[in-house]
C-alpha cells in the first residue's frame, strides 16, 4: 500500500462474497476488453513502474496465461492478490502473495488455505464487526501464520462506514499485536 504500481485486474472469481467492492469481476471475461497477451504487456510497459499488481477476481484461477505474462516481464516485482483458496503454481515467477482469507462475514463457504505461511505471504483480513476478532485469532492460530504479516481491514464501501470502523479495529490491532490496513482504493474513490 502507498507504492506506485500497475494494477492488472483479472475477471473471474471462484467466491461470491456479499460485501464485495468488484462484482463486475466475478465472471471469467465479463468485462473483456478483447487484450491479447501483446495488449496487456504494452499496457504495462508503457509505464516506467517496475511495480505490478495482479488483482481480481481471483487471479490464480488464470495461472497458464499469468505464467505467460509474467516471464515476459523480467525485472518487476509482481504482487498477486488471492484469496488462498487456490494453490500457486507460479510462485517462482511472483515476489509477494497478498492473500485474504475469508471469513464468515463473507457469506462464502469456509475452505481450506491453499497458500500457506512464507516471508512472501501477508494475509489481509477484512473485519466487519469486531465479534469478527476471534474468528481471526483461530485462523491465525491454526494456520501458524506470524503476527507480522497479518493486517486487519474495515468493511465498507462508503468512507463514513470505514472511519467509524477504523476506530475500534485500529484499537484491537494495537491491542493484539495485528497490522491495520485502510482501505485506500476507497478513500481514494479507485475501482
Amino acid at each position: 500500500m502507498g507504492k506506485p504500481a500497475v494494477f492488472l485486474r483479472l475477471g473471474g472469481c471462484n467466491l461470491k462474497c456479499k460485501w464485495c467492492d468488484t462484482k463486475y469481476t466475478w465472471e471469467e471475461g465479463n468485462d473483456n476488453h478483447g487484450l491479447l497477451l501483446e495488449d496487456v504487456l504494452k499496457e504495462i510497459k508503457k509505464y516506467r513502474l517496475k511495480h505490478l499488481v495482479v488483482t481480481g477476481g481471483e487471479p490464480l484461477l488464470q495461472q497458464e496465461e499469468l505464467i505467460d505474462l509474467l516471464q515476459q516481464l523480467p525485472g518487476y516485482f509482481v504482487e498477486v492478490e488471492t484469496n488462498g483458496s487456490i494453490s500457486s503454481k507460479i510462485d517462482d515467477l511472483v515476489d509477494q502473495y497478498n492473500c485474504s482469507p475469508k471469513l464468515s462475514n463473507s457469506g462464502s463457504e469456509p475452505y481450506p488455505l491453499q497458500i500457506k505461511p512464507s516471508p512472501k505471504t501477508f494475509y489481509k483480513f477484512v473485519v466487519d464487526q469486531p465479534k469478527d476478532i476471534e474468528e481471526i485469532d483461530e485462523y491465525v492460530q491454526e494456520n501458524k501464520i506470524s503476527l507480522e504479516f497479518v493486517y486487519l481491514m474495515p468493511q465498507g464501501i462508503k468512507i463514513k462506514d470505514l472511519n467509524e470502523k477504523s476506530i475500534w479495529l485500529a484499537d484491537i490491532c494495537k491491542e493484539r499485536g495485528y497490522n491495520y490496513s485502510p482501505r485506500l482504493q476507497i478513500l481514494l474513490g479507485i475501482k
